[in-house]
């Protein structure tokens, strides 16, 4: 699902996805004109995404604050157990179902640990977990915030069967089938008849939760240089969190590795 900026290409794709499922029904193939739009709205959110703020420093250095604290004032893990490479599948397979961590900042992927044939099976996590969203800074827009990454079907370029392939996918993707991969593979519903199925919204009371949180979700770009920038994030996080750093420093480091990354040209200053 796209974020709100993205409603004018949301508009356009859904239109063209209506008129694919039209010519499948009617002919059993797509037209080039059709595929023409759905290539051209792509391109509309390839370019918009491309040009994406980077660089804040003043909310950079608020967020580095926020690590700061964290750390200096013994609100979270120490930094050794923080930096400990294992510490993710610690958090859903040792600590919540031990009762030793009271409050975890993760996504909807960790139940998949509890389920019966997780990692850890743990049948009572329902009753004795609550949620909350990840709050916006200040409570502006509605006040709650999420990130979300994404993954497709697809059909290689040079595929020498893509019509069985074309057909593979829109078995995959029946109403019947889509629902039954995310009710069982713990994914969050991004469509419609999907998120309103009834084994869907019954499958687990944190489902309705997380699929709420979709309306509000920002996009992590899918390129190349975002796990780079990311690894930056980790960076500064580290150099404040054990002391290394001091907060400007470590935020001007990230500017700069950001605009080597990305170009300056794709970065704004927030100035």
């Amino acid at each position: 699902m796209l974020e709100p900026r993205f409603a004018a290409e949301r508009a356009d794709f859904e239109k063209a996805v209506d008129e694919v499922r039209k010519e499948n029904q009617e002919n059993g193939q797509i037209s080039a004109k059709t595929l023409s739009s759905i290539r051209a709205v792509i391109q509309r959110l390839k370019d918009k995404l491309t040009t994406m703020p980077l660089v804040d420093p003043a909310e950079n250095q608020e967020a580095l604050n926020f690590v700061k604290t964290v750390y200096t004032e013994g609100l979270g893990p120490s930094p050794k157990q923080a930096l400990d490479p294992n510490m993710g599948s610690k958090v859903g397979t040792e600590l919540l179902p031990g009762g030793k961590l009271a409050i975890a900042l993760d996504g909807s992927w960790i139940y998949g640990n509890w389920q019966k044939t997780g990692a850890k099976p743990w049948p009572q996590w329902s009753e004795v977990l609550g949620q909350t969203a990840m709050p916006t800074q200040d409570g502006s827009g509605k006040g709650k915030v999420s990130l979300s990454g994404g993954w497709t079907w697809a059909i290689p370029a040079k595929s020498k069967n893509p019509d069985a392939a074309w057909n593979l996918i829109k078995t995959l993707q029946t109403q019947k089938n889509a629902a039954k991969y995310a009710t069982e593979g713990a994914q969050i519903a991004v469509r419609k008849d999907v998120a309103s199925d009834a084994t869907y919204k019954s499958s687990s009371k944190s489902t309705q939760f997380f699929t709420d949180l979709v309306s509000v979700t920002v996009y992590r770009p899918a390129y190349a240089e975002y796990p780079k920038v990311s690894n930056e994030i980790i960076t500064a996080m580290e150099a404040v969190m054990t002391g290394q750093s001091s907060i400007d420093k470590a935020a001007k480091n990230y500017d700069e590795a950001v605009e080597g990354i990305v170009g300056k040209d794709k970065t704004t200053s927030g100035q």
